[in-house]
């Protein structure tokens, strides 16, 4: 599945830790995607969904929803690591949608993590980026939501992402069972959106 092209080359274990430092940073916007699972929930979301995007449309989002605040690089050399770090992951994410979406697993799924809070919090960071995701283009996402059997597969995003008011009461076992199901809601929202296209 790898490339020759840089730019499609996934990132390693050390690149993404050089992301997240920078993401969980103070060089960062108060209200900017401050992990990165919930980056790469935002990236699935907008990679699987109705709407293709040239990389403006979504980088300037990833620090500020309104698009006009952005980092504070330390200098040139780092605003471009950071940039091709996140084009990168992007392209990984969209190519592995468009190719083999069968084998596709949010980050979460791809890491360790040091105890079972953090890693919930990772689930509910990656739910909450990937709706962040989804209102890059709402009004394009209105016939997925206007077809209610099709909609039940964000049911996990909005869940875990406690957007929902029923959050709340989720016992165990169904947080359990939402965070194994949301890979195959990627999947089934992938291919309301993409099985009809044509394949290179």
């Amino acid at each position: 599945m790898n490339s020759s092209d840089p730019l499609m080359q996934p990132l390693s274990f050390d690149e993404l830790n050089i992301l997240e430092h920078f993401l969980v940073s103070e060089q960062t916007p108060p209200d900017s995607l401050a992990s990165l699972e919930m980056l790469d929930g935002y990236m699935t979301a907008a990679a699987a969904g109705p709407q293709v995007f040239q990389v403006d449309d979504w980088y300037a989002s990833i620090w500020d929803q309104e698009k006009k605040l952005m980092p504070e690089f330390t200098s040139t050399e780092e605003a471009d690591l950071i940039g091709e770090l996140i084009v990168r992951h992007n392209n990984s994410i969209t190519r592995i949608l468009s190719e083999e979406p069968e084998e596709f697993l949010p980050l979460y799924e791809r890491v360790g993590y040091e105890s079972e809070e953090e890693e919930k919090l990772a689930v509910e960071e990656w739910a909450m980026g990937f709706i962040i995701g989804m209102e890059l283009a709402y009004d394009a996402w209105e016939p997925f939501f206007d077809n209610e059997q099709v909609s039940l597969f964000t049911l996990p995003m909005f869940m875990l992402g406690k957007v929902s008011e029923e959050s709340e009461s989720l016992t165990e076992e169904e947080i359990l069972d939402l965070t194994e199901s949301m890979a195959n809601s990627v999947i089934l929202i992938n291919s309301f959106w993409h099985s009809n296209e044509d394949k290179d």
